[in-house]
């Protein structure tokens, strides 16, 4: 048994709705006895959202850089959270540093604390929420997410560590990456860490490719390329170099 960790904006969905060629793909590596899901920076829910309208076929959805990840039922199968003290320090360091928009992801639910729309922090919300999977924020340029993830993984250490994903910041708890949170879920499956193939597109999908079997698709970044062991143009190549 094998399992496929695939990012999702990007990566599953290149631009477009999801191929018939990824999702015979997909379904094909199921029914052989094999596991796939996302591991994305997004809200677990905003996953949950995402496979409702677009129904594809999943054994896991893993959130929050890998830190919260539902099973086939969409049940959890496991969450690494920050509490309220942790949420109000890191959004007035988001804030101070010039981040576009404050976001707080839960379990089941994903708020702002403040974005373009309703520019004005919203404290009462922030010291109201008891504790979050992941927080992110936007920049204008690359450039200014680069530099604030280094300032977040110098300011935070033992917190939060901070992600790269082109001008968006994915902030979930320290330690936490997407190549973490697939080894526990590869453990949870009983699959062995030679058989986790990873495929991904930006910046924040390096640390799983290069730590198994990693792919990147074409229209990933330089860096990306760079770290994995083949470029795929779908999921049928993929399978076709590691299946």
């Amino acid at each position: 048994m094998k399992l496929i960790a695939s990012d999702f904006d990007g990566t599953l969905c290149r631009g477009g709705p999801l191929t018939q060629i990824d999702r015979d793909a997909i379904s094909k590596w199921r029914k052989d006895g094999n596991i796939f899901g996302l591991v994305s920076g997004r809200a677990t829910i905003g996953l949950i959202w995402e496979q409702e309208a677009i129904k594809f076929e999943f054994d896991f959805l893993a959130g929050a850089s890998g830190g919260h990840v539902v099973g086939a039922d969409k049940e959890d199968l496991f969450a690494y959270t920050c509490d309220n003290e942790k949420i109000q320090k890191l959004a007035m360091f988001i804030r101070e540093n010039g981040g576009l928009s404050c976001g707080v992801a839960l379990p089941r639910n994903h708020v702002d604390l403040y974005n373009r729309n309703h520019p004005e922090l919203d404290v009462e919300l922030m010291k109201s929420i008891p504790y979050t999977t992941q927080m992110n924020t936007y920049f204008a340029t690359e450039d200014e997410a680069r530099i604030f993830v280094e300032k977040v993984n110098k300011e935070f250490v033992g917190e939060f560590t901070a992600h790269q994903n082109g001008g968006c910041v994915d902030i979930p708890p320290y330690g936490i990456s997407k190549a973490v949170g697939i080894a526990k879920v590869a453990e949870i499956f009983g699959v062995a860490e030679k058989d986790i193939i990873t495929i991904g597109d930006n910046y924040n999908d390096i640390p799983m490719i290069k730590a198994f079997n990693g792919a990147a698709v074409q229209n990933a970044k330089p860096e990306v390329k760079a770290a994995a062991k083949v470029v795929v143009n779908d999921f049928a190549e993929l399978i076709e170099y590691f299946g």
